[in-house]
Formats: C-alpha cells, structure tokens, sequence
C-alpha cells in the first residue's frame, strides 16, 4: 500500500487557520504493524496471548510502580497530535500524583513488545483487519464493565464489535475518534454554476455534465496513488450498494469454501457497484493515470476540479495551499433513493488496554479520564472527526457538517478494503480494474485471493 506521510497541525475551530489530522490510510488500520503478514501478526498476537498467562516477576514492587507510582506506556498511533496528548497527561497527572504517563508514538514497538512480553499499557490504534486480529486473539482486556463503555454510542461501538469479540462478547477496544469521508467539494465553484450538493446519483451525474460542459474537470483523480482509488471510489460505490459489514460477515464464515458462483462471492455481491466506479472514472481529468496524492491536493487547492474524492486527512492539504478556499463535503449518493446514502467511516483511533499489563487499575483510570467529554470532543473538534460519545455535541465545521446527518442517523460502513488482510494486495487489483475495464478478471482475482488466504489461515 502506498501510505502517505502523517500532516501537520491539528484543526482549530476556524477551518482555514489551522488544519485536521485524520489517517488517510485506513486500509489495514494505516499503521507500521499493519504491513506485516497476517501470519506474523498472528503469530505474535499468540505468543503475547500465551506470556499473559505467565506470571511477571521482580524483586520486591510491582512492575510499572516505584515510591508508590505507577508509571504506564500510553502508545498512540498518531504522531502529528502528540502535542495535545502531552497536554491531556499533564492535565490527567495533575489529577492523579501517583500514576506517571510516558507517551510513546512508535507503533513500530508494538509487535515486538507483545513477542517480549513487554507491551504497552493502554493503546490507540486504527481500527481494522490488523486490529481486530489482536483482538481476537485475546491481545487486550475487556473493557465492558468500565464506566466510560457506557458513555459511547451504540452504533459507533458496533463499527468495533463488527470485527469480532474475542471469546464472542467482551468490548476489547472503545472508539475515541471516528473519521467521516466522503466527496470533497468546492464550494465556489458549486455556487458559481449553481450547482446544489446533488442528493441522488442522477443528480450526481447532472453535477458532473454541468462542470464538464463548463470546461472545469468534475472530479479530480489521483490513480498513480493506489490507495487514493481504494478509499475512494472503490470504497464509495460498494458502500452506497452493499451492506458492507454483513458481506464480510458472511464471507468470513464461509471460509475456503468459496467460488464465482457462492453466493456470498465477490462475484455476485461487488458485480453491481463496478459499472458506477468506471462512471466516477470518466468524469475525472486528462492525465488521471500519472496524478498522485500531492499533485491532486495541488490542483484542487488551484481550483482546478469540482469534486475530489478524498477524505478529511487532504483538508490541511488544501487549506495550506489556498487559505481561501471554501471546502465543503457530501456523502457521495450512488442510488437515486436519499434514505440509502451512506458516509464511509473509519475508526481513526480506539483505545484499548492490554490483557497482562501488571497496571490494569491504573491503565482504567487513565482510560476514563480520556474518555470524559472534555478531552475526547475538544479532540475531534481540533481534528476534523467525529466524537464517539452519546452525548457529543453537533459539528459545526463547515468542511465536514455536509456528513453530519449521515454519522448522527448510523447512515455509515467501514470501507471495504480495511477487511482485507495485508497479504491481499487489492488496491493494486482495483488500480487494474479501472485501467483495463474488465469486470469480470477483477472479481474472479478477489474470490481467488480470498480463498488463498482463508485456506492459509483455517484452523
């Protein structure tokens, strides 16, 4: 997968001053540990499974406490927010004198701290394949009963429990953030050619017909890039004409067991979606092919395309190269029935404690205490993402508020391509299927993959 660098400073309030932090790689959880085999990750998630039943030694105070304070390892998976995590440990030690906080934002650390028996105590991670096979694997502790599972919001905890629970019924992970992508668009021009942010697919076509009879590209298409085709319009089309979660449900259970003509094949499930991806393609410029992610920040910036389908990890992007520009986004309609327009979410941080951490009671409260409102929706206000909780306030952010209506009323999936594991290479196959049109060859290249890795991983 071809991942793009972390950005720079969080978003303020005020859209065009500062600027969103939002992984814009989801696939896999977008994360160093992600990009070894499911093989490894397995393997290690076993080993660390199997040191959580051995007892941890010493000569005398419990691991993690000295002079009667326990100091924990916060891992978190963001790099570019480590400013406002320090500010929040401040705050949470200030509160709590006997438990000390290290922030360690080197993900690469995990897998060899599980192998060592020396994990971190509370985690963040993107949450996808990779994370869920950790949880599965019985990696972290259940969080059911702690006070602050309470305070999250059903719909966006089941986008977690929809990976698997380990031993079919603990809460292993708690959201924190969740990121919300759909069209990106530009307000000035829409106005200009007074265009209305389109509610079905017939709308959506008659935007693009209007754009190009005006000689402005409708949508801009970054292809060199393979994951920007993988999160975008591949995820969109089969999102807005599929049950995302139940598919893989479904296929998962199936096992090995699987062929073109299954019905729970990708073959008689992705078929629909594909002639309304090659749409979205011929709307895009001259020269698609040879864009990558930078040149298509550039240009949109510019004011060169319409549309860009891309998520709120591009917005500082944009604001940094225009100042001015005035940015809107919509889910993306693939019916003509509004009801069924959906956002593509993901689960850009949850937080997690390990299983054998020595400083479970310690790790608790410091999980409580990011989850209080004050410090989980000051956050997702800074970061261009969505809260979690019950009771989280409505998002004023121009740049996001078009996908407000879709998170609050559960009206969301989790893109297709986080299910796959890193062994697939599937945004390649997607790459592929937009350059050489045939349907059919890329289908039967996922059922295939599918059955190859299933048949590696039975049990």
């Amino acid at each position: 997968m071809n991942c793009i660098p972390k950005l720079g400073p969080p978003l303020a309030t005020a859209p065009a001053k500062q600027l969103p932090h939002v992984s814009p790689c989801p696939v896999n959880a977008a994360i160093p540990g992600a990009m070894i085999s499911r093989r490894t990750l397995l393997r290690a998630a076993g080993l660390a499974g199997a040191a959580a039943m051995i007892p941890l030694t010493g000569c005398g105070a419990t691991p993690g406490q000295q002079n009667g304070v326990t100091t924990l390892r916060f891992m978190q998976n963001k790099p570019e927010v480590i400013d406002y995590f320090d500010r929040v440990i401040k705050d949470f030690e200030a509160l709590n004198p006997d438990i000390r906080v290290i922030q360690d934002f080197n993900e690469g650390n995990f897998v060899p701290g599980l192998v060592r028996n020396d994990p971190p105590d509370v985690v963040t991670r993107g949450f996808a394949q990779a994370t869920a096979d950790f949880v599965k694997k019985g990696i972290f502790a259940d969080l059911t009963d702690l006070p602050a599972a309470a305070t999250i919001n059903p719909e966006m905890q089941d986008l977690i429990s929809s990976w698997g629970q380990y031993n079919g019924n603990e809460t292993n992970a708690l959201p924190f953030s969740v990121a919300a992508a759909g069209v990106l668009y530009n307000r000035d021009i829409f106005d200009l050619h007074d265009v209305a942010v389109p509610a079905t697919w017939d709308e959506f076509l008659a935007a693009c017909e209007t754009f190009k009879a005006a000689g402005i590209a409708p949508i801009y298409g970054t292809y060199k890039d393979t994951w920007t085709l993988a999160q975008g319009m591949f995820d969109y089309a089969i999102g807005g004409t599929l049950d995302v979660a139940g598919f893989f449900t479904k296929i998962m259970a199936k096992g090995a067991d699987i062929s073109a003509t299954a019905p729970e094949s990708f073959t008689n499930n992705f078929g629909p979606a594909l002639p309304k991806m090659l749409q979205l393609a011929a709307y895009s410029q001259d020269g698609a092919a040879s864009r990558n992610y930078a040149d298509g920040n550039a240009a949109f910036a510019k004011g060169e395309a319409a549309m860009y389908l891309q998520g709120p990890w591009a917005l500082s992007q944009l604001v940094a190269a225009n100042p001015a520009i005035r940015v809107g986004t919509f889910p993306l309609p693939v019916t003509n029935n509004p009801e069924e327009t959906k956002a593509r979410v993901n689960v850009d941080m949850a937080l997690s404690i390990t299983r054998n951490t020595p400083n479970k009671a310690a790790a608790e409260r410091f999980v409580g205490y990011l989850l209080q409102p004050a410090v989980v929706n000051t956050y997702n206000e800074k970061n261009a993402a969505f809260s979690p909780l019950k009771d989280a306030p409505a998002v004023t952010n121009p740049q996001i508020s078009g996908l407000s209506d879709s998170v609050k009323e559960a009206r969301y999936y989790q893109g297709a391509v986080t299910y796959f594991p890193p062994s697939v290479p599937v945004n390649n196959y997607i790459q592929s299927f937009v350059y050489s049109k045939n349907g059919d060859q890329f289908l039967s290249a996922l059922d295939d993959e599918w059955r190859r890795v299933a048949e590696r991983t039975a049990v």
